[in-house]
């Protein structure tokens, strides 16, 4: 599907294969694993017993097909996108020759998925349905399945989304044009996941969220080395500078992909001894070897070509080893395919008649009342979410760091520590007992809003990670790329009104009585992905609030110290004044959403409340403390520095004569002024004189 878009030089060069040679063998390889794991374990398809209505052997069948063709071509876009807008180098940020050639091909590639999403649906609806695919194709029938149900829906999102993608790839010039389609094509495979098996289970925040992350990172690693070869089977030259990048990538993928595998097989197994018991177990075993063997013979393979990419025939050399991973790859997809095929050990489907009203509402059974251990470490629920930000931003944090010293540069300790307190009560204050009694009480919710927007936005900011990245992210020569990214973002119009002071105090404070005051708070409470945009949204208003007063990364330029302290005295009484206002007012927020949870402790929800306005009021008095000193600490350290510099001015100006003494300027200034009052109050003295004796002539 690709082939058409390669240059022909690929015959001149002596290729060492052709793009077909890898293609056609991944699919094949990756659809016979995953068929023939199927008819071999447990999710083999069958029949329904005679006289139930019954989809038939071919939908059955085809489902799984499907399946790893969407997973396929998936992977390949997101690789020959990541291909242009990551991997190989461009002169300026502009795409030419096969590089433009084969980032444009994802063009193609989102098309065969958009195809098989569309068959995906039929399939999907027939085998819901019971139905052969003959009775489901009425109009009327899928517009209900596309527009009322969550599968469908999330089917619908992912039409509209490659149908996008593949008109953006066709005229795609640059590498942030390559970025910016590549971050759709990813968010292209997200909505699957949250309709997946993996939200019925008890766990269902941590099992959803590990897929995510899980199906990301897989796309990244088996796409990114995919986009390489084929690549390499046309032009080997941006390979010395490719590869390292991709080698990097890939680390990061497989250590992610494992954990998130880690963490949904936690989450099916109950117990280890099914692993070897059960189909499903044997199954993640093997993609467990699989993906172990991919990492150890990706690490082993580039430490022998890495160094030797120079020369032409290194490179036909890594072409050919990583076609052979590609292979390998494949039949990891067909194992992960049939695995999501086969039943688990645990599942997560239980009668509607045995939930109660809060494992309906939340995904999870009622905690019991709260108590301080319990609100610590009793009642810890991961958020896969929060806890993948979390742990991500202390790893590229620390991977920052780390680059510093290994070039010899010096990051001061100071910030090292402020971000990993902030990362570290991101994590506690989103996965310990807090992030759960937050779904049940309102009191609770409010200390994890202030936690949020008020605490950890404070020490994140301080941390300053802008800086770090921009000394940290490669610079290529006349290239566009993730530091120019950055560097265009900070500096962008956007930015540059959102970071204004009084625009992030509007954001900041606005938001709160926006959120509570109207029917929008019990509509994201009521959606677990509505609590996490709540809690991102709190995050990056406090954090753009505080960056604006006290932020040590460079970005549009702040107001005098002066103002940033009235600023920050106009604020924090609007913020207590919402607080007043939820204390004093005797209707409850989202009633009818605490009601629902039937819960049999802090049953009076007003008096619940009135004690979370009240934590807010008493702890927002804490951040604003140390918000004050740290603008009174960066004023001083502003004055000193602005001192030397001064000092500096002189002694060069004394020492070579030349230059600006802005002391003696200032001196002299200072001297002229009084010499103008003195020639002036001498004046007017002498002309008093003068007039005296007349005035004395007239009495």
């Amino acid at each position: 599907m690709t082939t058409t878009e390669a240059p022909a030089r690929t015959t001149a060069e002596g290729s060492p294969l052709r793009p077909s040679g890898v293609l056609v063998p991944a699919t094949a390889i990756a659809v016979v694993v995953a068929l023939g794991l199927l008819w071999t374990g447990d999710g083999r398809p069958a029949a329904s017993p005679e006289g139930l209505p019954d989809p038939g052997m071919g939908t059955l069948w085809a489902i799984p097909v499907v399946r790893v063709l969407i997973d396929l071509s998936a992977a390949l876009t997101v690789g020959l996108l990541l291909v242009g807008a990551v991997l190989v180098p461009a002169r300026e940020g502009l795409l030419r020759g096969a590089r433009l050639a084969w980032t444009r091909a994802a063009r193609w590639s989102a098309l065969v998925w958009l195809v098989c999403i569309a068959a995906s649906v039929l399939l999907t609806l027939s085998d819901i349905l019971a139905l052969p695919i003959s009775g489901v194709v009425d109009p009327a029938l899928l517009r209900s399945f596309l527009l009322d149900i969550d599968v469908g829906r999330g089917m619908l999102v992912q039409i509209v989304l490659l149908a996008w993608v593949a008109f953006s790839a066709g005229r795609i010039r640059t590498t942030t044009g390559a970025g910016l389609v590549g971050l759709l094509a990813v968010a292209a495979m997200l909505p699957p996941t949250l309709t997946s098996h993996a939200g019925t289970s008890d766990q269902h925040t941590l099992a959803v969220s590990a897929l995510m992350v899980h199906v990301v990172t897989a796309a990244l690693w088996v796409g990114g080395l995919v986009g390489l070869v084929l690549l390499g089977t046309s032009d080997r030259r941006p390979l010395p500078v490719a590869v390292p990048r991709f080698s990097r990538l890939a680390l990061w993928s497989a250590v992610a992909l494992a954990l998130s595998g880690l963490a949904n097989a936690v989450v099916r197994v109950a117990d280890l001894s099914e692993l070897a018991t059960t189909s499903y177990g044997r199954l993640v075993l093997l993609k467990v070897v699989l993906i172990c063997a991919l990492a150890a013979f990706g690490v082993q393979q580039r430490r022998r070509i890495l160094p030797q990419l120079g020369g032409d025939s290194a490179r036909k050399a890594f072409v050919r080893l990583a076609a052979t991973e590609v292979l390998v790859m494949a039949g990891t997809i067909g194992v992960a395919v049939a695995l999501s095929r086969t039943p688990p050990p645990v599942s997560g489907d239980l009668p509607l008649d045995s939930l109660s009203p809060a494992r309906i509402l939340l995904g999870f059974d009622l905690p019991p009342e709260p108590t301080l251990s319990r609100l610590l470490f009793g009642e810890m629920r991961l958020d896969g979410f929060w806890l993948t930000i979390g742990l991500l931003m202390i790893a590229l944090y620390a991977t920052g760091t780390h680059v510093m010293r290994r070039d010899g540069d010096r990051w001061p300790i100071s910030r090292s520590i402020l971000w990993y307190i902030g990362a570290g009560l991101l994590i506690a204050s989103t996965n310990l007992g807090m992030g759960t009694y937050a779904h049940v009480m309102f009191s609770v919710h409010m200390v994890q809003h202030m936690m949020l927007s008020m605490v950890v936005p404070i020490f994140l900011v301080l941390g300053a990670p802008v800086t770090l990245a921009l000394r940290t992210l490669p610079r290529g020569r006349d290239q566009v790329g993730p530091r120019e990214w950055l560097t265009q973002f900070i500096h962008s119009r956007y930015v540059r009104i959102v970071s204004n002071a009084v625009v992030a105090s509007v954001i900041f404070v606005g938001s709160f009585y926006v959120l509570y005051f109207t029917e929008l708070f019990p509509i994201f409470m009521s959606s677990h992905w509505g609590h996490i945009f709540m809690g991102v949204h709190f995050l990056l208003a406090g954090s753009l609030f505080f960056w604006s007063l006290i932020g040590v990364d460079p970005g549009p330029n702040r107001p005098p110290y002066i103002v940033r302290v009235v600023i920050l005295l106009v604020v924090i009484p609007l913020h207590s004044f919402f607080n007043i206002a939820v204390l004093a007012s005797n209707a409850v927020i989202a009633e009818d959403w605490y009601l629902g949870l039937q819960r049999p402790y802090a049953q009076d929800l007003l008096a619940d409340q009135q004690l979370g306005a009240s934590l807010a009021w008493a702890l927002g008095e804490i951040p604003v403390v140390i918000v004050m000193i740290a603008i009174f600490v960066q004023w001083v350290r502003s004055d000193e520095r602005e001192a030397r510099r001064t000092d500096r001015a002189q002694d060069r100006a004394a020492a070579t004569g030349k230059g600006r003494d802005e002391l003696a300027e200032y001196n002299a200034y200072l001297a002229r002024l009084a010499d103008s009052e003195k020639r002036r109050t001498g004046g007017a003295t002498a002309t008093a004189e003068k007039q005296a004796p007349e005035a004395r002539d007239g009495a």
